[in-house]
């Protein structure tokens, strides 16, 4: 069966797989499911993932799901010599995780995501604070290396440079990080990277 990928992709975690699919060349099929494309609700998606949440990942009889699981797989199957999987990647994709992606979920929905009357200007503070604190961090690390993890690109910056686009394209305060600029410029002319996640985000908006 040609490898599968179930998700809608204006999803930034079912964008990281698409991604690192198409930074592989790698052939596959890809299903819109979740937000208004539906599918997940159903029996049939609940038995490939409980969460009933996308990505869904299915090769050779494997079902992932997880975008950073779906990702290390990827890397370690396919990715010799172009995704690289260190300790220190992975620990960057943890770091995304736990650390880099909430406080920026949490400031997408609120410039986004929410109508305007439901907005809470306290929430945004608060959100992008947090943020603000994780980017200063890959900002320090991105000024004494190229990549996330080093001298070369990964899955880590894939993990995290997802997030990238919106970013810089939404409506939020932006302290000046030339580190981060730069690298997010690395990114941006990245093929697969325009392809796949400097996308339009209209039908999240509210």
């Amino acid at each position: 069966m040609t490898p599968r990928l179930w998700g809608r992709a204006s999803s930034v975690n079912v964008q990281k797989v698409m991604w690192a699919l198409a930074e592989l060349d790698l052939p596959h099929e890809r299903i819109d499911a979740g937000g208004r494309y539906g599918r997940t609700d159903s029996a049939a998606f609940a038995r490939l993932n409980p969460n009933r949440r996308v990505p869904v990942w299915e090769e050779d009889g494997l079902v992932l799901w997880e975008s950073h699981a779906i990702l290390r797989h990827l890397a370690n199957r396919h990715g010799a010599g172009t995704l690289a999987l260190t300790a220190t990647a992975d620990q960057w994709m943890e770091f995304t995780s736990t650390t880099l992606q909430p406080p920026f979920l949490g400031v997408f929905w609120q410039a986004v995501r929410l109508p305007g009357p439901d907005r809470s200007a306290e929430a945004l503070a608060r959100h992008l604070q947090a943020l603000d604190a994780a980017l200063d961090i890959v900002e320090a690390r991105l000024g004494a290396a190229g990549w996330l993890d080093g001298d070369a690109f990964s899955a880590a910056d894939i993990a995290a440079g997802s997030l990238m686009y919106r970013y810089f394209d939404i409506d939020i305060p932006r302290p000046s990080r030339p580190a981060l600029t730069a690298w997010y410029g690395r990114l941006a002319s990245r093929t697969a990277y325009a392809a796949t996640v400097m996308t339009s985000y209209d039908e999240l908006r509210a």
